[in-house]
């Protein structure tokens, strides 16, 4: 989700530990996990869910809740279960089946991330939305510590009820302004950091703040990377967003989605290496990053040594 101005007061952690200022569960079986969650949820999130007054019937909502921003809602389809914020945009899809799969292609391109840090021992999402990122990281590097910032207490509560996203002690759920997290946070640095932050109309203002994208390259560690999800219109906005992105970067390359209206960027504090130790690590995962890779650098040919 996006990120305001207006910051909401109410901050949670989940899970594991990220920082000594913010309340933390761990928990360690199947009991005391769902006695977190619950402990989680009736505490920390207090929203309240309602019946959605203009529900169409073919539409099987499994959750809905509107909070100062709109609407929050969970629906099922065929295609799996769809997290929307009050239209038919699906901002995050999860297969029951097989919950760790990134269903869209711009979530499996902002993966090439990895390509500077193989095996990341500590990222950084800001915009969990349905938790769809989250998840996989947490599947694919089972040492890895994250840290994950929600503006909207509701998005967060829907990703644990309805979209199946669980307690994790390495996962830290920070509930608050982005912009207010990378302010305050100052001695960690991240291997991976990921910029999905959009509300109803689009992408976030905030991605187009100069003090923002300086924040978070000051939280990018050496040899790390970050990924950020642009949306192409309005166009305005998309130039604005990426020359904040230039200027607090010294090296940046930009890749079209296949499936989407978005731009991925990838920022980095240095080139990544040379282009076929790159394509090597790329042909290494299942995740379509091959395919990604070689349309990222077809389309920023000169930011490689060969």
């Amino acid at each position: 989700m996006g990120t305001n101005t207006r910051s909401p007061t109410t901050k949670a952690a989940c899970a594991k530990a990220g920082s000594t200022d913010k309340p933390t569960v761990k928990p360690k079986n199947k009991l005391r996990r769902r006695a977190a969650k619950n402990r989680f949820m009736q505490r920390n999130l207090n929203v309240s869910q309602v019946n959605d007054p203009n529900q169409d019937a073919s539409k099987k909502n499994l959750f809905y809740a509107v909070d100062e921003y709109g609407v929050v809602e969970v629906w099922r389809s065929p295609e799996g279960l769809i997290l929307g914020l009050g239209n038919e945009v699906e901002q995050t899809r999860i297969l029951p089946y097989s919950p760790q799969h990134l269903c869209f292609d711009y979530m499996r391109m902002m993966l090439l991330t990895l390509l500077w840090k193989p095996k990341p021992k500590r990222a950084l999402i800001l915009g969990l939305g349905g938790g769809a990122q989250a998840r996989a990281l947490l599947a694919a590097f089972p040492k890895l510590e994250l840290d994950a910032v929600e503006l909207r207490p509701a998005v967060v509560e829907a990703a644990y009820q309805a979209l199946h996203l669980r307690p994790d002690p390495r996962l830290t759920v920070h509930i608050m302004d982005a912009l207010d997290f990378v302010r305050r946070a100052e001695s960690v640095r991240y291997d991976v950091i990921m910029l999905d932050l959009y509300d109803r109309q689009g992408m976030a203002p905030i991605l187009a703040e100069h003090e923002f994208m300086a924040h978070c390259a000051r939280l990018l560690a050496p040899r790390g990377a970050l990924a950020a999800n642009l949306w192409r219109y309005p166009l305005e906005d998309y130039l604005s967003a990426s020359l904040a992105m230039e200027q607090a970067f010294p090296w940046l390359g930009f890749v079209a989605s296949r499936d989407r209206n978005q731009n991925i960027a990838l920022a980095a504090h240095d080139a990544p290496g040379h282009l076929r130790e790159l394509t090597a690590i790329a042909q290494k995962h299942e995740t379509g990053l091959p395919v990604f890779w070689r349309d990222f650098v077809q389309q920023n040919p000169a930011l490689f040594r060969r």
